[in-house]
């Protein structure tokens, strides 16, 4: 069965519930369809037609279950380059709940809330996204076991694949042990273990939102994240997320920030 993931980062679980709580404004084609839902309408239609053709239709309409995790921070999180080494901040914001074993996602969408430092920008750039040194990254996370993670960073930190910097030279988590069976999923194209998800508004200190929607059928167009693309509309294009998903693995949102720039997070859903 397909299903939409759509997850607000820090929020312990999946659900069903509004997008409209809490400041996020939703995609129109958000529905809180569940799987009781869909199994129902599969079967009223099993009495006219084949359960292959059932799954095609619904499929075209995008009706599939769909599951909701949210996180506010409140103050909004604030992730200066400044504070890591080599000013280049990377900071793991959030670690989605599993995905459930009767799921197989088509369609993972974030909502990001956030803003950079409001200042700075290279001499001569014009335009919103082109010359934004913060942005986000989305990882795959499988064979990670738990229910909740009340600091994602730390957690992500000890998962194979995650290349994490220190926060500081006296960052104790770089002397934790790997989690076992913990590992961040390789990106089929560029050998990176993230995608680039969404960049900020340069030097606009306006908290902002954005939408970003990655289906199973990927563009061949976005097999890479262009310059071009990026600065046109600050969106990576996912290219391999959704189809590298499985039951049982995490999703996690990574914030980015680099030379002298802060970015200030305050939500996340997919």
């Amino acid at each position: 069965m397909g299903s939409l993931l759509s997850i607000l980062t820090g929020y312990d679980g999946f659900d069903g519930s509004d997008d409209s709580q809490d400041g996020v404004e939703p995609h129109t084609s958000h529905r809180r369809s569940t799987e009781r839902d869909v199994k129902e309408v599969q079967e009223i239609l099993l009495d006219f037609l084949p359960l292959e053709l059932i799954n095609i239709i619904l499929d075209e309409a995008e009706y599939w279950p769909v599951l909701v995790s949210r996180n506010v921070s409140s103050p909004a999180k604030e992730i200066a380059a400044t504070s890591y080494p080599g000013h280049c901040a990377k900071h793991c914001y959030y670690i989605s709940p599993k995905i459930p074993n009767t799921v197989r996602p088509k369609k993972v969408t974030f909502i990001l809330r956030s803003r950079d430092q409001g200042w700075g920008g290279d001499p001569g750039v014009t335009g919103t996204y082109p010359g934004s040194w913060t942005w986000f990254e989305a990882a795959i996370i499988r064979g990670l076991d738990g229910d909740a993670f009340k600091d994602a960073d730390r957690t992500a930190r000890r998962v194979k694949g995650s290349e994490m910097p220190p926060r500081s030279p006296s960052d104790s988590s770089e002397t934790l042990p790997p989690i076992e069976g913990a590992v961040q999923i390789e990106h089929p194209c560029n050998g990176s273990n993230l995608w680039m998800l969404q960049r900020n508004r340069r030097a606009n200190r306006e908290e902002a939102q954005h939408e970003i929607t990655w289906t199973s059928i990927d563009d061949i167009e976005t097999k890479e994240d262009t310059d071009e693309a990026l600065d046109r509309s600050g969106s990576g294009g996912g290219y391999g997320f959704v189809c590298s998903l499985q039951p049982g693995d995490r999703i996690a949102v990574y914030a980015r920030a680099q030379v002298i720039a802060i970015s200030d997070l305050s939500r996340i859903q997919l």
